[in-house]
């Protein structure tokens, strides 16, 4: 399945309220599919107010449980040591729903095909959460309040307003900030264990950068129908496989809606959006597919492609072809140098000071001057002016264009100290000669974690006890 390279979370301004976090697909505002809905409340006679002390004679009589418990909140599913209870399926259901109806709601799946799609995102998301928590991975209330006041921004409303408008759309506070809290640790996560280790020797540059003389310009328009190979799979899996992906290419080309088959049978994380993955430059996809999807005219259904993992199914909605171009961002910079221990601590509890303070409404200006301690940039409040690729560091290369305009970046860890990165906007310039090969290297490592990302969650999902007790939400059919 093709993945979108998760920004880096030092903002979530570009996932949660503007676009799905896991495909490129936009969506309407805070109609989101892990907005979940408050759990259903249940009325409960008003019982007398009464307290004990640890010595009373008298002890409290304990309200019995209610009869049907089980049909009020089961257990679907056991993921590891964790459950996913059926109010939780439902609350994640309806929300998807509505969002999907939003969409097209003639498009809608049956419910049964949704509630197993929506069942195995949410099996994964824990497995990923479960990882993150074992590694230590936290999220502290200055970061959570960051992330709020970006999403808050990219959607020009105040923090107070965004909170508002939630709970106009019936969403609970609580659980929007609890799923934001956890999107930010699988992001951490992700960043640990699969951008981190992705390296691109100069020799794959190199060889990149002369193909993408010719494709730069080109980008589609995708949805994608992904069917997933087992690990270690075995002929008669990859048969099966191949099987199944050639009886829904069959029904698309019949005329069966695409984006409904992909909801309810695809296996990519983009399926709940019905395969929709947007604009996508040709060069960060897998050679074999950019070179198959050039033959496809738009409106058109793919070929089956194999792949590593599985076969994909591609409808190109669109295509365009330009003159191949470079995002360049006008950058601020706030530098805290923190060369051994003592420093870094005295760094990190600044950097949690600007924080709080950013949160507070405090010009991002105002705290470079006061705090920054790179000389050249405090002075001017921080500006660094416009950034081409490869003027800086990758990891602040790659965090600054994850920024939407406005936005301001966790702080990212380096050699010498901490960095907090503002966005002040972004452009499009033409690709110069000396800045194909920055191009192309952002490009190749796009692709690369893309793949390295489906393989890991493939490897974590295979590795993890799963047990579904509902058999209605079992088997997976075409």
């Amino acid at each position: 399945m093709l993945l979108p390279r998760r920004p880096i979370l030092a903002t979530l301004s570009l996932a949660l309220l503007t676009a799905p976090s896991f495909c490129w697909a936009e969506a309407p505002f805070l109609n989101r599919d892990t907005l979940i809905a408050p759990a259903p409340q249940v009325a409960q006679p008003q019982a007398e107010q009464r307290t004990f002390s640890a010595t009373s004679s008298q002890t409290p009589q304990v309200t019995p449980l209610p009869s049907n418990l089980e049909t009020l909140d089961k257990v679907v599913a056991v993921v590891n040591d964790e459950i996913i209870t059926s109010t939780q399926l439902a609350q994640r259901v309806e929300a998807i729903r509505a969002r999907l109806q939003g969409q097209d709601a003639g498009q809608m799946p049956p419910e049964d095909v949704l509630r197993r799609q929506v069942l195995q995102q949410m099996i994964l998301q824990d497995v990923e959460l479960q990882i993150a928590h074992r590694a230590g991975i936290q999220v502290d209330k200055a970061t959570l309040d960051q992330a709020i006041a970006n999403l808050a921004r990219a959607n020009n409303l105040t923090p107070d307003q965004l909170r508002q408008a939630l709970v106009n759309q019936g969403q609970s506070w609580e659980t929007f900030t609890a799923d934001l809290k956890n999107r930010i640790l699988v992001d951490r996560l992700t960043q640990q264990e699969v951008e981190s280790r992705v390296h691109v020797s100069p020799d794959e540059v190199k060889t990149f950068a002369s193909q993408l003389k010719e494709i730069g310009g080109l980008s589609f328009d995708l949805q994608q129908i992904f069917i997933a190979l087992p690990d270690n799979p075995t002929p008669d899996a990859v048969s099966a496989a191949r099987q199944q992906a050639e009886k829904i290419r069959e029904q698309l080309v019949a005329g069966a809606s695409f984006t409904r088959l992909a909801t309810a049978v695809s296996n990519g994380r983009d399926a709940l959006q019905g395969g929709r993955l947007g604009w996508v430059k040709a060069g960060e996809l897998p050679p074999s597919i950019a070179q198959i999807l050039l033959q496809v005219k738009a409106g058109e259904i793919s070929p089956i492609i194999p792949g590593p993992t599985g076969f994909h199914i591609f409808k190109v909605l669109d295509m365009k072809r330009a003159a191949p171009t470079v995002t360049e961002v006008k950058a601020a910079v706030i530098f805290l140098r923190a060369g051994n221990g003592l420093q870094l601590q005295e760094a990190e509890a600044r950097a949690r000071d600007i924080q709080q303070a950013l949160e507070g409404g405090t010009r991002f200006s105002e705290l470079a001057r006061s705090y920054s301690q790179d000389p050249a940039t405090a002075a001017k409040g921080g500006e660094v002016g416009w950034v081409a690729p490869g003027q800086l560091p990758d990891v602040l290369e790659r965090t600054l264009l994850s920024l939407a305009p406005d936005a301001v970046s966790d702080p990212i860890r380096t050699a010498d100290g901490l960095y907090l990165l503002q966005s002040q906007g972004q452009r499009q310039e033409p690709v110069g000669e000396q800045q194909v090969m920055a191009a192309a290297r952002m490009q190749l490592y796009n692709r690369m974690v893309r793949e390295r990302m489906e393989e890991w969650q493939r490897r974590i999902r295979d590795g993890a006890y799963v047990e579904i007790l509902d058999p209605s939400l079992r088997a997976v059919t075409a």
